[in-house]
């Protein structure tokens, strides 16, 4: 968008130390982005005011004509091609040297064995209009040799602001929008608006030969109209139309570039329609494949979506967007119909998008204009045309049918508030002159809460909540002005996670202690591996949609996987370790399940440690001291770990080689042997023993069982007895244990120091041999009182093991 600083000084008192320079770096800085400021001058640069002194017929062509023409400084000769050069005339001359509007760079050349040291320019060629038919003539008693655009009295700056930065701000597709903006800024008088708009009598409804009717209320909310008479259709007076060059705005009549510029000006789009066949106005939809030819002269096709301005028959207009060529404004019209209208910015961006048709009348639309901008942009249009044609009558009552449901904003704004987002203070006395400098209304209120009525014009898409109304304070105070230090505030250590500290402490163990390998397996198997494994599977989870027929269950166990890593591997070394940290799913009966909506199940989800060594020694022996090792290392106190019979053997299992792990008394997990069945169904090459423990579970009773408390070391020593006992080989040295240290509380540690079973035992028969430590809190024990405790536990174990004190 173009904006003149000449125009803009018509409503703000520019001084010569505002330069255009310091307005274009304030608005970047404020407000919007300005990408560059063009001096008009510049554009006429070597472009002088001529005089034909001659002309003569080009000897080689018919059409050519050979002139010679007076710039003050020299004669040139010029070759032209234009039909109405003639001696006399006073023309603009592009000089060796000048470069024009459309990009051609003036050079002395030959034309048909002629030379030519210049161009006598047409209005095209000067980016003045579109006239190609003649060259310019200019009035008599132009100074030859003046620069062409002083001639043209071209003195503006403009400056070039970038659309994209006003997107959400229809009330600066305008010099007064932006004139207010620069009032704010600088803290200047902005020249109230009542001031640009004159007093109009209109004819009674009863007078009115104008009918208007809205049938769209929803894509068209104010529809304003008026029908003038008397009007002398002609060219523009000076003034507008140097406004409108100033600004990219090709001149056409006075009619159509009062429209131009009272949007240009106010930012309401008109439009006008000749007004001799058309008696009434119907807003509506477009029928299917309605058609109408645009002012650009092309067909454009509609559908339902589109709203046309029509006579109750015919499209006159594509509203918003485009005029039809039936109702365009020319010399022979002498009445008109102003249209002064709001639509809904969805509906114009759909059709300006859909005809690939961008107008400047679109463009403002599309960013949801103020509907009370309508009465301001009809008045702002009769009050100019009473100086561009004093004699025009309104021939009709104004009709204004008005849908548009404005609500007055009110805003609290909290000041308190306001510096704690900032992060510094601004005084009570500078947020109210910024706000209502900018149009806002402060009420009186309490001292720290501002109530802010928000303009109209910055109510449609702009201003709706209190960080926006911080952020008009914050940008006219200027976001230069805020020290930037970093907030204090107090951090706090994240809350810890044992679980993950206990699971990164156990895959370090693993690998770098016991050098196994972290494997990552598949949550999904299929049917035919737990088959291998002798495992259930009617109890797993199917899959509603597996990836492939090999992945058609989830897992409830990481044991398949680790046999499986195992076999994978198997070629590439003699002694493979492996483990995983992973889920296992459940949905059986006793477990936590959920079902969603759709009826799909959400299993209950464990996570579980897996185990799994090969090698030709004792494996399960081997694993039982790693797990036991590992359980000791992480729990980091003294804990001795159980390992007792399983009640139901995995079936993938060995029989004789299972037992179940116990910590705090708990069954945390399994370990055993891979049976010989399951590893030639997997095609094994090697013995495997495999342990997986609940680590979930295993977290969980780690964290709430208490730590033992270290005690005082007794003041008095303690006695020991060995025994020895010859049981049956059925009978666990746990269950064997635990009776022994429950027999008497002076018993304060029971350790197996032998086991044997051999040719002097009596088959299925073993011996065990027991440190036993005799303690008490608060004397010495004598050996007396030791030896009758020994013989009465003796007793007691003959009569519920039947085990009998060895003799050899």
């Amino acid at each position: 968008m173009y904006i003149s600083y000449n125009w803009l000084k018509d409503f703000v008192k520019l001084t010569a130390k505002i330069k255009p320079e310091e307005i274009a770096s304030s608005l970047t800085k404020h407000t919007v982005e300005v990408e560059g400021l063009v001096n008009q001058a510049e554009q006429f640069a070597k472009v002088v005011v001529g005089k034909v002194l001659e002309v003569t017929k080009h000897p080689n062509a018919d059409r050519l004509r050979l002139t010679v023409v007076d710039v003050k400084k020299e004669k040139l000769n010029i070759v032209c091609g234009a039909p109405n050069v003639a001696v006399g005339q006073f023309v603009p001359v592009a000089l060796v040297g000048a470069i024009l509007s459309n990009g051609l760079e003036i050079k002395a050349s030959e034309i048909r064995g002629e030379k030519s040291n210049g161009m006598i320019c047409a209005e095209d060629e000067l980016g003045l209009g579109k006239n190609h038919e003649g060259i310019i003539v200019l009035k008599d008693g132009a100074k030859i040799g003046e620069p062409f655009a002083k001639y043209l009295e071209l003195d503006d700056i403009v400056l070039e602001v970038d659309n994209k930065s006003l997107s959400n701000r229809p009330d600066l597709w305008s010099h007064y929008g932006l004139a207010r903006e620069l009032s704010a800024i600088f803290g200047l008088t902005l020249k109230p608006l009542s001031k640009l708009l004159g007093k109009f009598e209109f004819l009674s409804t009863k007078e009115s030969k104008l009918e208007v009717k809205v049938e769209d209320k929803e894509s068209c909310s104010r529809y304003l109209a008026v029908k003038i008479d008397n009007l002398k259709i002609t060219e523009s007076p000076a003034w507008l139309k140097k406004r409108l060059l100033a600004v990219g705005q090709r001149p056409i009549n006075n009619i159509v570039d009062l429209t131009n510029y009272v949007m240009l000006e106010v930012g309401q789009p008109l439009h006008a329609f000749s007004a001799d066949k058309i008696k009434k106005i119907i807003v509506r939809p477009a029928r299917k494949n309605e058609v109408i030819e645009t002012l650009d002269e092309k067909e454009r096709v509609l559908n339902e979506d589109d709203l046309v301005i029509t006579d109750g028959q015919s499209p006159l207009a594509i509203a918003g967007v485009m005029g039809g060529k039936n109702s365009e404004i020319n010399l022979n019209s002498s009445s008109l119909i102003l249209e002064s209208a709001n639509f809904k910015a969805t509906a114009i961006r759909k059709t300006s998008q859909k005809l690939s048709l961008r107008s400047e009348s679109s463009m403002r639309f599309e960013k949801s204009l103020d509907p009370s901008l309508t009465l301001v942009g009809l008045t702002r249009f009769l009050t100019l045309l009473k100086e561009v044609c004093p004699d025009f009558k309104i021939a009709s009552a104004l009709i204004d049918i008005n849908n548009a449901n404005q609500k007055v904003l009110v805003i609290p704004l909290d000041l308190a508030w306001l510096t704690a987002k900032i992060g510094q203070g601004i005084s009570r006395e500078q947020v109210v002159n910024y706000l209502e400098k900018l149009g806002f209304e402060i009420a009186e209120t309490k001292e720290m809460i501002l109530q802010v009525t928000v303009p109209s014009w910055r109510a449609t898409k702009d201003i709706s909540t209190r960080e926006d109304l911080v952020e008009e304070v914050l940008r006219l105070y200027g976001y230069d002005n805020i020290v930037s230090k970093l907030p204090v505030q107090t951090l706090n250590l994240p809350e810890l996670n044992q679980e993950r500290q206990l699971e990164r402490k156990i895959k370090n163990i693993l690998a770098f202690k016991y050098n196994l390998t972290e494997a990552y397996s598949y949550s999904f198997i299929s049917e035919d591996q737990l088959k291998k494994l002798n495992i259930d599977f009617l109890a797993y989870l199917k899959l509603a949609n597996p990836l492939n027929d090999n992945q058609t269950l989830i897992r409830q166990s990481l044991v398949p996987g680790l046999v499986a890593t195992v076999r994978a591997n198997q070629q590439r070394s003699e002694d493979l370790g492996f483990f995983e940290i992973g889920n296992i799913f459940w949905a059986s009966p006793g477990n936590l399940k959920k079902e969603t909506n759709a009826g799909s199940v959400l299993p209950h989800q464990e996570k579980h440690l897996g185990l799994a060594i090969t090698g030709d020694d004792d494996l399960f022996s081997r694993l039982k001291g790693l797990v036991s090792n590992l359980l000791q290392t992480i729990i980091s106190y003294e804990l001795e770990i159980e390992f007792l019979p399983l009640e139901i053997i995995p079936g993938w299992a060995d029989n004789k080689r299972a037992a179940k792990i116990m910590v705090f008394g708990k069954e945390v997990g399994y370990l055993g042997l891979l049976s010989q069945l399951a590893g030639e169904n997997y095609n094994l090459k090697k013995q495997i023993a495999l342990a997986e423990i609940n680590f979930s579970f295993l977290v969980n009773l780690i964290l709430n069982n208490p730590r033992p408390r270290f005690q005082e070391a007794s003041k008095y020593p303690a006695l020991t007895r060995d025994l020895a006992f010859v049981v049956d080989a059925k009978i666990m040295y746990n269950d064997l244990k635990a009776d022994l240290l429950k027999f008497n509380s002076l018993i304060k540690a029971v350790e197996i120091f032998d086991v044997y079973s051999g040719d002097k035992l009596a088959s299925g028969q073993k011996s065990l041999a027991f440190h036993l430590s005799y303690q008490s809190e608060e004397k010495t024990l004598t050996a007396a009182e030791v030896d009758a405790i020994q013989t009465e536990l003796v007793n007691h174990l003959m009569k519920k093991f039947e085990a009998k004190l060895r003799d050899f």
